[in-house]
């Protein structure tokens, strides 16, 4: 048997390091089956550790099943069966760990959250409504939420609905998840707006349905191609695409409601961005045209307040809520239910509605601090495609480059820029985000760009 050696400076216990050595030998056939171990009193003199120490070790070689433990005569080694055990090493480096990149223009403006509210209310909850914190919650979601954003769409958006028809979710996956694994069967066949909101992609394959990819123009997705298709169910953003930003007109929005009303299909209306337009007011929600209850709503928090707060939510209609009450209990809510409360006082005290005027304000600042860039700088280069909405610009890039050598410039510079492919043949568009970046910052970054990445 090796000498047992301790080492005091490691923060492993010294039990735990008697225990490894016995176990190391007993695997490595150093001890056989049968041996017995040096007694408590003996080791305890031998290497000058207490006697509660060695026996807590021995415990747990009796209790892993290494060893008996023999009354009045001592502690034995046990068979161990033929088997490949993983080799032991004295020291075990750590894995290396992979974090995720926090690029520069991603996020949201720092300066646009109260956070100094946010906590005051926080502390609201968990002082005046300590007995919530004990529950789990309701599946799916908080009522006094459920209240605050069904009173917050219809005033905002337009929508019609109830607080029983709002399901909440930690982000839009999460809720797709959900509606995915209740509507696969029958509505297997999903058509989306190519491009598009790739994460709705990934989760619809995640369930393994049909995804139907079709182009977008200014006035949304191509319904006469639509039409045509075999799809059930169409994920789409009538008042602001992603990426395009482009909006649905009131005819095609009539016309895509009668296509899901003739053939009993499902419209994911992803409500992305809505609220937060430069040049006219923001575009009402299609859920609010829906008469026949073929329309499924999309919201979400994290953009406009942080995406730190995963509370984003879904609006059923009649036929929809009820398969999912049928089957609710079997999902979980994966929002927190702190938060929930938090999200819900901040509403209820008026902060949501200032909290809007205030970034309409930031971000239309740096929005029109890119474009007379672009316009005095970068004409020769980057041709803005729509900048009235939203947290993103999309650019038409003109350049010698290759693609990959792009992006992988702008990831060397902590720019993360997304490809959009397919949208116009043989030009090269990507999306730049510019939600996260500072005001004092902007030109330095676009600068970047021309210089090291374009």
């Amino acid at each position: 048997m090796d000498q047992m050696i301790l080492d005091y400076s490691n923060r492993e216990p010294i039990y735990i390091q008697i225990y490894n050595h016995f176990k190391e030998e007993i695997i490595n056939r150093n001890l056989q089956k049968g041996e017995k171990l040096p007694s408590i009193r003996e080791l305890s003199a031998d290497i000058n550790v207490s006697k509660t120490t060695i026996e807590t070790a021995y415990n747990q070689l009796v209790v892993e099943g290494y060893v008996n433990n023999v009354p009045k005569s001592g502690y034995y080694v046990v068979e161990i069966k033929d088997y490949l055990f993983p080799e032991t090493k004295k020291s075990v480096k750590q894995d290396q760990i992979v974090q995720s990149r926090d690029y520069i223009n991603n996020g949201v403006d720092k300066k646009s959250f109260d956070i100094k509210v946010w906590k005051r209310i926080y502390g609201n909850v968990l002082l005046e409504q300590e007995n919530e914190l004990y529950t789990s919650g309701d599946e799916q979601g908080e009522l006094v939420l459920r209240e605050n954003i069904c009173r917050f769409v219809q005033k905002t958006r337009g929508v019609h609905c109830t607080s029983s028809q709002i399901v909440i979710g930690a982000g839009m996956q999460s809720l797709l998840g959900i509606l995915c694994s209740l509507l696969k069967t029958k509505y297997r066949n999903v058509a989306m707006e190519s491009p598009g909101f790739t994460h709705a992609k990934s989760t619809f394959e995640d369930y393994s349905m049909n995804i139907i990819p079709i182009g977008v123009s200014e006035e949304g997705i191509d319904i006469d191609i639509l039409k045509k298709s075999n799809a059930k169910m169409v994920f789409l953003s009538p008042s602001h695409q992603y990426p395009t930003g482009s909006v649905m007109p009131i005819d095609k929005r009539l016309e895509v409601l009668n296509w899901a009303k003739e053939k009993d299909a499902l419209i994911l209306e992803d409500d992305y961005d809505c609220l937060i337009r430069y040049e006219s007011r923001p575009i009402p929600a299609l859920q609010g045209l829906d008469s026949t209850g073929h329309v499924i709503y999309f919201g979400s928090f994290s953009k406009i307040l942080l995406p730190s707060i995963r509370i984003s939510y879904m609006i059923l209609p009649q036929s929809i809520l009820e398969l999912y009450t049928s089957y609710k209990r079997q999902f979980s809510q994966s929002s927190s239910k702190m938060e929930q409360l938090a999200l819900a006082q901040f509403m209820e005290e008026g902060y949501l509605k200032k909290h809007l005027r205030k970034i309409k304000k930031i971000y239309y600042r740096k929005n029109e601090l890119i474009v007379n860039f672009i316009k005095k700088n970068a004409r020769n280069k980057i041709n803005i495609l729509g900048h009235d909405s939203g947290l993103h610009m999309m650019f038409e890039i003109t350049t010698n480059k290759e693609v990959s050598e792009i992006l992988k410039d702008a990831e060397s510079q902590n720019i993360h820029l997304e490809l959009v492919e397919g949208f116009q043949k043989d030009k090269l568009v990507v999306v730049f985000t510019y939600s996260g970046l500072e005001e004092d910052v902007i030109e330095k970054t676009l600068d970047l760009l021309m210089k090291k990445v374009f």
